[in-house]
């Protein structure tokens, strides 16, 4: 068997398998992008660390596809980690979704069954929160699976 990973990690058979989404799962992570970029505008104190406002961040196809995979995996193998039980982690991810990346971080979380509920816990948490402040982030992609299991993916290119 032929293996389609590249040298650089992209796999083009990644992506297509969370390319048609639930509808309702879409508006949600619609929602999370939303209420993050609502967010940025304000600014805020994240466990001490100030943020002033930031520019929003655009939708990336690529780093949704991430995300997507992430919850989805999460959810079928039933872990919770940003490392997966093969060992692959985010930045792999975002590797073999085809993003290339300057600077990347991810938000997960479980359990929570609306946009404003996931948002209102990674604000809560200082580390969640830099993530969804975080100046230098430019693109974001959010993925929710079934079971409320969501991840968020931040990255500069």
């Amino acid at each position: 068997m032929a293996c389609d990973v590249t040298d650089d990690g992209f796999d083009p058979n990644y992506c297509p398998k969370v390319a048609d989404w639930d509808p309702g799962w879409v508006a949600l992570e619609d929602e999370v992008a939303s209420l993050v970029n609502q967010r940025r505008s304000e600014g805020g104190v994240c466990g001490g660390q100030s943020f002033g406002p930031a520019r929003p961040l655009g939708m990336d196809s690529k780093l949704r596809c991430a995300a997507r995979n992430h919850s989805l995996d999460m959810a079928t193998r039933g872990f919770f980690n940003h490392i997966n039980p093969d060992g692959e982690d985010f930045a792999d991810r975002l590797s073999r979704a085809g993003f290339d990346w300057s600077a990347i971080g991810e938000n997960i979380a479980r359990g929570q069954d609306s946009a404003a509920a996931v948002m209102a816990g990674w604000m809560d948490s200082p580390g969640h929160c830099a993530n969804i402040l975080e100046p230098r982030f430019e693109f974001l992609g959010v993925g929710y699976y079934e079971g409320d299991f969501w991840t968020q993916a931040f990255a500069a290119e």
